[in-house]
């Protein structure tokens, strides 16, 4: 499924094949350089966060059970299909109808041009009106200044933060179904 096409982009649906580019991402220090969570340092390590990867994502992200996801992927590529990033709707409560949202732009030659942006409104018009979700909430880094002011320029108000132990800092934001559609 096609949710978004312009003369730069598109923003598909995910297949089988993503699974590369999406854990050439997850390993990327630099792409995830404001996430606390440690990247793999030895080929040991690799080869480990490589299989549990796999395995989840196939239980987890193209599992055809629908009630066994736990992920929605909205994978941006350009006109030619080689990828760029991809928006994900995670932690999904289907009682309170909410759910996490996150962006990475993978393709370092595709950062500060409006991409993010672009890709995420078609997602979010997605998870309210097709997934019937009522809210769409981010958890950032403070210090993950891009993501706060993209996020804010998508109309998310700050509602909350929190320290975890380790003493990082997260900022939530949320966007609600019935904001979305005043503009």
């Amino acid at each position: 499924m096609i949710y978004y096409e312009d003369g730069r982009i598109k923003v598909r649906d995910i297949c089988s094949e993503d699974v590369i580019s999406l854990f050439m991402c997850w390993i990327d220090k630099e792409v995830n350089r404001y996430d606390p969570r440690p990247i793999p340092r030895t080929s040991k390590e690799l080869a480990a966060e490589c299989l549990d990867f796999c395995n989840r994502f196939d239980i987890e992200v193209i599992n055809e059970n629908i009630e066994e996801i736990k992920y929605k992927y909205f994978i941006i590529t350009d006109n030619e299909g080689s990828f760029i990033g991809f928006v994900n709707f995670f932690s999904m409560d289907r009682i309170k109808k909410q759910g996490e949202m996150g962006i990475i732009i993978g393709d370092k030659r595709w950062w500060n041009k409006g991409i993010a942006y672009t890709a995420i409104k078609p997602a979010m018009e997605y998870i309210f009106d097709v997934m019937g979700f009522e809210r769409i909430y981010i958890e950032t880094g403070e210090s993950n200044k891009p993501a706060l002011r993209l996020f804010e320029k998508l109309d998310f108000i700050k509602c909350d933060e929190y320290v975890e132990d380790d003493g990082f800092k997260f900022v939530v934001m949320e966007k609600l179904k019935n904001s979305f559609y005043r503009k």
